[in-house]
């Protein structure tokens, strides 16, 4: 007897809701705060870094995927990057500073996402970017986003 595949009657749209929830937090960020400290969010890294800065770029979104009898676990996980020059280091230190204490408070106040996964930030890195003889502090809020579902 061959192979008859199962048509879901629906979708999951866990990615594309965790990319919308994403932007909705950097846009709260962006409207709680008195200091310039984004003047541009990118969807994605761009390939080219301009005088956009500083700037919020969503980076990759990795999932891992596991299953049991009854249940399947989705893990998203991936990062925000803060993308500014390295010119003044006070005024730099203080915008990292400043994106990183209200990125942490919202995420925490925002642990779902459509009541479905629990959202939570799982770390803050520093890294830099290089763009030709330019160096940028490009430090990184990383998360997770579970979401697990039952299986029949």
């Amino acid at each position: 007897m061959p192979f008859v595949p199962i048509i879901p009657a629906s979708y999951q749209q866990d990615r594309q809701d965790l990319q919308d929830a994403l932007a909705a937090l950097i846009d709260a960020f962006i409207a709680s705060t008195s200091f310039a400290i984004i003047r541009k969010f990118w969807s994605e890294l761009p390939n080219t870094l301009t005088g956009e800065g500083p700037f919020v770029a969503l980076g990759d979104i990795t999932e891992t995927i596991t299953h049991d009898i009854s249940l399947r676990t989705t893990v998203y996980t991936g990062a925000i990057w803060y993308v500014d020059w390295l010119t003044d280091p006070s005024e730099y230190n203080t915008r990292v500073a400043v994106f990183a204490d209200h990125m942490r408070d919202l995420f925490t106040a925002n642990p779902t996402i459509t009541g479905r996964g629990l959202l939570q930030q799982v770390g803050f890195q520093e890294s830099e970017l290089r763009q030709g003889v330019m160096n940028f502090g490009a430090p990184q809020v990383l998360y997770t986003y579970n979401v697990q579902e039952g299986r029949n």
